[in-house]
Formats: C-alpha cells, sequence, structure tokens
C-alpha cells in the first residue's frame, strides 16, 4: 500500500528537518546552512515546497526571487520579493527516497505552482552538477551553459525554464 503523500509549503518549524536532509544531501562546501534556509522559508515561504510521506519531510525544493535573469551569487543570497526570476537553490530527496521520482514530481508542482500564483515570474533558473541536468530536463528546464557560480570543486551548469512560453 503506497502512503499518503502531502506537497505543501514548509513552516518555520519544519524548516530544521529541511536542514537535515540538505546537510545529509550535499557535501558540505553544497549545503546551505540553517539560518539560510530559515531565510528562504521566512523571506519566500511560498517557494519553500515539501515532499511528506506520513508527516516526514522526505524531499523539498525551494528558491526565491531576483531581478537577475542568471543565477550568480547574489542571486543566490538575496531574495527580491518583485523578482521575474524564481531562482531554485535546493532540490533535495531524502537518500532512502531518491529515484522514485520523487524530485521530479516536485519540481513538476514546483513549477505549477509558480505559473499558478507568480504571474510576474517569467523564468525559473537552477544550477546543476552535469550527473543530474537529465532530471531537470525531464522538468522542462533548457541547459544554459557553464554556470559562473562556484560551490566547492565541481563545475556548474546553468539551466533556465523559460514560463512566458
Amino acid at each position: 500500500m503506497q502512503s499518503e503523500a502531502d506537497i505543501r509549503t514548509l513552516t518555520e518549524g519544519e524548516v530544521p528537518a529541511a536542514w537535515a536532509l540538505e546537510t545529509a544531501g550535499y557535501p558540505p562546501e553544497e549545503a546551505a546552512s540553517l539560518a539560510k534556509l530559515q531565510y528562504r522559508q521566512r523571506e519566500a515561504g511560498e517557494l519553500f515546497l515539501g515532499h511528506f510521506i506520513e508527516d516526514q519531510l522526505i524531499g523539498f525544493v525551494c528558491g526565491t526571487r531576483s531581478f537577475a535573469e542568471h543565477l550568480t551569487e547574489r542571486s543566490m543570497d538575496v531574495h527580491e520579493p518583485a523578482g521575474t526570476t524564481v531562482c531554485i537553490h535546493s532540490v533535495c530527496v531524502d537518500r532512502a527516497w531518491r529515484r522514485r521520482g520523487i524530485a521530479l514530481g516536485l519540481l513538476l508542482r514546483y513549477v505549477g505552482l509558480v505559473l499558478r500564483t507568480l504571474p510576474a515570474v517569467g523564468r525559473i533558473c537552477l544550477i546543476s552538477h552535469r550527473h543530474l541536468l537529465p532530471l531537470y530536463t525531464k522538468a522542462g528546464f533548457t541547459l544554459v551553459g557553464p554556470s559562473s557560480v562556484t560551490h566547492g570543486a565541481e563545475a556548474w551548469h546553468e539551466c533556465a525554464l523559460d514560463l512566458s512560453a
């Protein structure tokens, strides 16, 4: 029997569970701090979407808004509430739940949420390591090219989804 899933925005009290997933899923030089995740939930809570199974957070996507057209160090640090680009910072799924379509489902739900609730947003951007590019292209993103953002030794690639099309 499949457990009932609940996909919704996170509350302030659920951010530590997201941080636990973040630190387990990303190398230390790539993982966001608890303070950074708390900032994103507080300032852009409508862009912090979690996937829960029986009240346990098993995955999340979070982002902020920016006026920049591409992901930059600044656009990853500062939320601009009226920004026309959503910058996705984390797509994270508990290791035990990976390879089951959770990340893809969350991304598709996230894009739908942005389309329905944020009509001024025309673009969603994210950065990815090469091995995850197939996930993002399945979700509708297009590879833009190498990213100027550096977190750790591995190269990052920028992907974007044009919502005006």
